[in-house]
């Protein structure tokens, strides 16, 4: 066959894929409308979008409540949200791209394409493939560029400075830092941009049309409204939806009973892209998620899309307390349970003897997820501007296994309530770890120095130079990317660091100030592993 005959063949497949598509609701999963809005309102989360393809078509597209909490534009298929991790999937699938036209193999090394990636262990580095990158088989992790910007080449550049945490090929380690590198392997393979990649050669063949690589690209919002990072905060202050460039974006909210915070949208198109940046919509994705349920076409053949589906890599270790609470509840409900594993960009499991596909991503105050069981040719998308109860974004996984449930037509399973009181039980338990943190302080011990000496420079490999700032009775961790935590004094040299953005605290760590024998701040650990190792005090 021509080229031109290729190219003609090519076009009526990317036609026929996105318009023979007939939009019909599924009765099974309509009658589940008053479970995905009562779920919705359990979980406390502002708005919810919940879509199912079967068989080639979307068979369910609605959006439950809000944009914004307390404001009235409601939300809808076409809302636009941060979609966070699933952006690994679509790097995974512009590399795949790449394989297919020859131009790489899933088993080059990184170095033959980018001679500056470095670790720690030259070993490591001289044997690291494509296809580890994406699998996230590494052994290293790192993730400080969510906390403070930094560009793609920044991430490649530090590689040298990332701790390995498990042995090569050993088992999954997930790490968005990995991530970047894979996008800048696109870059160098393709000589295109990672973003224009993604956009021109993955979203325009499949018709997405307001999906886009980040939110820079996307014009959604002026700058002084964005964080410049997942943990920052947006320079103007406090954003609302009135502030967007859009009219129909998705507003993140931290739930902090007895209401939820506002937060701003974070991750311009730097370190951290290709791991998490994109945004898109629920129609949008669930054309992504169609084409992930056919044969590959227009772009790919079937066993190329087959071995991103493909588990590579098995988990040892839980990745995060969410994947713990739901694979104990499907554990549980459902024991034929297989390994579950990594495959590229994709997590891999079973469920209800199936097996099954999904991942999710997360950014403050947003979670989405995709679920899919190839055999049965279902899938389904959820997004939700708020993590909910529990703060660890269960509502999405719940949501979609009752659906898959109802498909399946097996025994449904009360999975939003199931995993609600486990987060009930979460809540309960953090509450009770604050309450003995308070009755083991004891006495009162204030530091041993007056807190001004504690203010000045310090600098890691990780975080660069970064400051302590003394202001008023209070003392500040100032860090790159508008932030300023305070350090609230707790025992001697340790302080608690406050975690916030926009009003809203996320978290808390301790750090440990350390004193040289002449009686100087000589270091503080920071106490979070995204801070990277103690900070030494520039003198």
């Amino acid at each position: 066959m021509s080229h031109i005959a290729r190219c003609a063949w090519r076009i009526v497949i990317t036609l026929c894929f996105v318009t023979c598509t007939v939009r019909a609701d599924d009765s099974r999963v309509v009658a589940l409308d008053g479970y995905i809005e009562q779920a919705r309102r359990d979980w406390q989360v502002p708005g919810v979008a919940v879509g199912v393809v079967l068989d080639g078509e979307v068979v369910f597209a609605r959006g439950y409540g809000a944009r914004e909490i307390g404001k009235p534009q409601r939300l809808d298929t076409q809302s636009l949200f941060e979609i966070g991790s699933l952006t690994k999937a679509v790097t995974a699938a512009a590399l795949a791209l790449l394989v297919e036209e020859g131009r790489i193999r899933w088993d080059d090394l990184v170095i033959d394409h980018l001679p500056a990636f470095r670790l720690s262990d030259p070993w490591v580095t001289s044997r690291v493939t494509v296809r580890d990158l994406l699998a996230n088989r590494v052994g290293f992790e790192g993730g400080t560029e969510v906390v403070v910007p930094m560009t793609a080449r920044d991430v490649l550049n530090r590689t040298r400075i990332l701790r390995q945490f498990t042995s090569f090929r050993d088992s999954m380690l997930y790490s968005n830092s990995l991530y970047d590198v894979a996008g800048e392997l696109v870059s160098a393979v393709s000589g295109m941009s990672w973003a224009q990649f993604v956009e021109q050669r993955l979203f325009a063949p499949l018709r997405m049309k307001n999906s886009f690589a980040s939110v820079d690209t996307a014009g959604l919002w002026r700058p002084e409204h964005l964080a410049p990072s997942m943990y920052g905060q947006a320079p103007a202050g406090a954003v609302s939806l009135e502030l967007a460039l859009n009219d129909n974006v998705s507003m993140p909210h931290w739930h902090a009973p007895p209401a939820a915070v506002v937060l701003p949208w974070q991750i311009s198109l730097q370190g951290g892209a290709a791991a998490g940046s994109a945004v898109s919509n629920l129609d949008d994705l669930l054309q992504w998620t169609r084409w992930h349920l056919s044969d590959g076409q227009p772009m790919l053949r079937q066993a190329t899309l087959a071995e991103l589906h493909t588990t590579q890599t098995l988990i040892r270790e839980s990745p995060s307390s969410s994947f713990s609470a739901v694979s104990s509840v499907v554990e549980r409900v459902s024991p034929s349970r297989g390994p579950p594993g990594y495959a590229l960009g994709w997590f891999t499991d079973t469920f209800r003897g199936y097996r099954y596909i999904d991942h999710g991503g997360a950014l403050l105050g947003a979670m989405s997820l995709i679920a899919m069981i190839p055999e049965r040719r279902m899938g389904v998308v959820v997004l939700a501007n708020s993590y909910g109860r529990g703060g660890h974004g269960l509502m999405n996984s719940a949501i979609a296994m009752r659906i898959l449930d109802a498909l399946l037509e097996v025994e449904p399973h009360d999975w939003s309530g199931d995993l609600l009181r486990v987060a009930e039980r979460a809540e309960a338990e953090e509450r009770r770890h604050q309450l003995e943190l308070q009755r083991s302080r004891g006495k009162r011990m204030p530091p041993s120095l007056p807190l001004r000496e504690y203010a000045g420079p310090y600098r890691n490999a990780e975080l660069g130079e970064v400051g302590i700032e003394h202001v008023g009775n209070e003392l500040f961790l100032r860090l790159p990317g508008v932030f300023r935590w305070r350090l609230e004094p707790w025992r001697g040299e340790t302080f608690r660091l406050h975690v916030s953005s926009a009003g809203a605290e996320l978290m808390q760590f301790f750090v440990t100030f350390g004193i040289d024998p002449q009686g100087r701040v000589a270091s503080f650990d920071p106490g979070w592993a995204l801070l990277g190792e103690s900070l030494q005090r520039v003198r």
